[in-house]
């Protein structure tokens, strides 16, 4: 078990003029803005909230200056070189604690089970929710503050000094920057749980915990199912007299990839090449396009004193 220090603050006459570095590691956004992935945003507070605002502040400004002389990335840990005002850079290093092979494997079914994850793990996306979904299964994906252990050369009481800070800057730009720096950092390379992920998606045992087939419902029709699709082929693309009655407003499913969860699993399951999570980012990209376009033109149409005129005369 790590033991977490509570921060303390900085000594008193702490000034940010560190010994400037040539082609050091920088991190442009560092103390200009937050980082745009939710997740990204989740894993900096952690240092946030353990060191103090000084601290904090200027291990943010050593990010964005280059301060870090190098920085080493392996699994569960990463150890850096980061220029202060002394002669020598300071050995500071940050260590995380694996998560345990038990909460992996419930996590994979979890994610195995639910098609969405599925679909954005294999087009190299890490889903938001993918960390309540572990936290679920026993341990978040974001570490907390009793999952780290800090160290630093530089002497600072608390552990969480402004050198650590700038080594988890980088680290959070690392892991905005590659879809699955979180998981190696937590004990497992992305290909692994993909594997993972994959094998348990053709287990027959999952069966009972897949995404459930969607049938929407269109207010005032009928709600009996209709023919299975193998029996209706001919008819598939005929429409009816009672497509007239439907109304058809633009809006977001109920749901989301209603179609995809229709469908059912793809049938190529042996392909590397992410099918599902191309076809959810192609409707995610044309619904939102539609939705864009439908409140631009709604202004136009409600203050419109008569017919629209199509182009080119209406041919």
């Amino acid at each position: 078990m790590f033991e977490h220090v509570p921060s303390r603050r900085p000594r008193p006459g702490m000034t940010l003029h560190p010994r400037k570095v040539r082609g050091g590691i920088r991190v442009p956004w560092a103390g200009t803005r937050e980082p745009d992935h939710a997740l990204s945003r989740q894993f900096l507070d952690i240092a946030r909230q353990n060191s103090s605002p000084e601290d904090f502040a200027e291990g943010l400004e050593y990010a964005r200056k280059g301060q870090a002389v190098s920085v080493e990335f392996s699994t569960t840990a990463v150890t850096a070189s980061v220029q202060g005002r002394s002669d020598r850079p300071y050995s500071t290093s940050v260590r995380f604690r694996a998560i345990s092979q038990e909460v992996w494997d419930t996590a994979v079914r979890a994610m195995a089970g639910q098609a969405i994850y599925t679909a954005r793990l294999l087009a190299g996306e890490v889903p938001e929710q993918l960390d309540s979904l572990f936290a679920a299964s026993g341990a978040g994906l974001v570490p907390a503050a009793s999952d780290v252990q800090v160290a630093c050369t530089c002497g600072h009481t608390a552990g969480w000094c402004k050198h650590v800070c700038t080594v988890w800057a980088i680290t959070t730009s690392r892991i905005q920057d590659r879809a699955f720096a979180l998981f190696e950092l937590r004990g497992r390379s992305g290909d692994h749980l993909l594997d993972a992920v994959r094998s348990s998606t053709g287990q027959g045992e999952l069966a009972a915990v897949s995404t459930p087939v969607y049938e929407a419902h269109v207010p005032g029709a009928p709600s009996a199912r209709g023919k299975p699709l193998e029996e209706c082929l001919d008819a598939f693309w005929d429409a009816g007299p009672e497509l007239e009655g439907i109304p058809t407003p633009i809006g977001p499913p109920a749901v989301t990839h209603p179609l995809l969860r229709r469908l059912g699993p793809s049938p190529f399951k042996e392909w590397r090449f992410p099918l599902l999570g191309l076809l959810a980012t192609c409707y995610d990209v044309i619904g939102a396009a539609n939705l864009d376009r439908e409140e631009e033109e709604m202004p136009a149409a409600e203050t419109s004193g008569g017919p629209a005129v199509e182009p080119d005369g209406g041919l």
